[in-house]
């Protein structure tokens, strides 16, 4: 079971307090925004710290103690990685990348001289749609208005089309919803295909098992990022088959990729130095490594357990507020500590904006570079005007919701605390005034 008055001791972040609106003193800061980026606690701070002030180097390049020292902790960054996936080394290999973008982007560049089609799910994240579409055929599988994905329309599309590689999520950064993706992953096998699997908001949240490559459902392709698992900003992964890495051509072909240049030719290096072009992020790779070694000693079975936890008080406590619509699936077990939200008649940048300045709750709102995905949740079937009117530069807010998301320091007051502000909006009883956002004024007077 997680200790977490423990676990938030170790964070600096929940130390900080905010001045908020109808309040003579600062107010505790209630950070529910890690879906979008989590932070760093004090011993991946220190790893990080130490570096820059005793191993600060660059790798693979020197032959003095700083650079050996730098080479050592970079190159073994991976070892961590692939024991926190639970990823299979014999056939496989790990690129160290800027960001989860970049390794969606790098998984899309190594598949895109293979023939066929990337099926992509209308759940994902823009990052896991866009760099596929820019590097070859996408086509979408659908989703089912509870926001789960329809399995039966991507066993449709594996017979009609040839599919060199299904791109899904791992879990939902709008719902938070878990897909069965060891199922996908046998689907896709079956019909000859490949499995690209965005852990961007899975990887902090719950237990990774990509499995054996000899497992009818092993993962091939998993990407995901530091900032999102608790270490600093630039750090990222993909994890990949190893024979579909090298026969690729570099990514950014420059000296660290290859062997050897002469006038007319250049050599290149197998992987992982093949596609880790330029100087990498090392601060941030031995960071990475520091933030899974934390999240182990905590038990990521602790981790799932004590965030679904605050999911389920949150969903319980939703469902009782009338005027308040949970989107997505209702079982918060099929969930991760993430969960979006709309107000009857109150905008969503509105209520974003009351929960930080009158009660120091940090939400994300809006479309969560998910557009596709909330649309139909939020049940828009014809986008067209909306997006007409994008296009041609007019000023239009667009639909959204709010979503708070839960991470391993968060506890059961805060949640209390969510429930109270949004009953508070729901009644349109906040004290501030909100000029600056379009429609707060005659929202309140509704």
């Amino acid at each position: 079971m997680l200790d977490v008055q423990k676990v938030r001791e170790q964070f600096p972040i929940t130390r900080q307090r905010f001045r908020v609106l109808g309040q003579a003193e600062p107010k505790p800061l209630i950070y529910l925004d890690h879906g979008a980026s989590t932070h760093p606690p004090t011993p991946v701070l220190e790893t990080y710290k130490n570096f820059l002030e005793s191993s600060y180097a660059n790798v693979h390049r020197g032959r003095h103690y700083l650079s050996e020292m730098a080479t050592d902790r970079f190159e073994h960054v991976s070892d961590d990685i692939f024991r926190f996936i639970r990823g299979s080394r014999s056939a496989n290999t790990i690129i160290l990348c800027s960001n989860t973008t970049q390794a969606i982007d790098l998984c899309a560049h190594v598949m895109a001289h293979r023939a066929g089609v990337t099926l992509v799910s209308l759940m994902e994240h823009h990052s896991n749609d866009l760099p596929h579409r820019a590097r070859g055929k996408v086509v979408h599988f659908g989703v089912k208005e509870d926001g789960t994905l329809d399995v039966e329309d991507l066993e449709r599309k594996l017979r009609e089309h040839r599919v060199k590689l299904v791109a899904v999520t791992g879990a939902s950064n709008v719902t938070g919803y878990l897909p069965d993706v060891h199922g996908i992953a046998r689907m896709a096998h079956a019909h000859g295909a490949k499995i690209l699997l965005d852990g961007a908001q899975l990887l902090a949240h719950a237990p990774v098992d990509l499995r054996p490559d000899d497992d009818p459902g092993h993962i091939d392709f998993f990407a995901g990022a530091g900032h999102k698992a608790y270490a600093p900003f630039g750090s990222s992964f993909l994890f990949g088959p190893t024979a579909i890495l090298d026969e690729a051509p570099p990514y950014i072909p420059s000296g660290g990729t290859v062997v050897y240049v002469t006038e007319d030719e250049a050599y290149y290096k197998k992987s992982p130095d093949r596609h880790e072009g330029g100087t990498p992020n090392i601060a941030g790779a031995v960071a990475l490594a520091a933030a899974l070694r934390f999240l182990e000693e905590a038990g990521m079975e602790a981790v799932r357990a004590h965030e679904r936890a605050l999911v389920e008080q949150a969903m319980h406590g939703l469902g009782r507020i009338d005027g308040v619509k949970i989107l997505g699936h209702p079982d918060p077990a099929r969930r991760i500590g993430a969960l979006s939200l709309t107000i009857d008649g109150v905008p969503h940048e509105l209520a974003a904006s009351i929960l930080n300045r009158e009660a120091a709750i940090a939400v994300r709102n809006g479309c969560f570079c998910a557009h596709p995905y909330l649309h139909r949740l939020l049940g828009l079937t014809d986008t067209t005007e909306l997006r007409n009117r994008l296009v041609a530069g007019e000023e239009v807010d667009l639909p959204g919701a709010v979503r708070p998301s839960f991470g391993i320091f968060n506890d059961e007051a805060e949640v209390d605390e969510l429930l109270r502000m949004l009953r508070l909006i729901r009644d349109r009883a906040w004290v501030g005034e909100y000029g600056d956002i379009p429609g707060a004024a005659a929202c309140k007077e509704l």
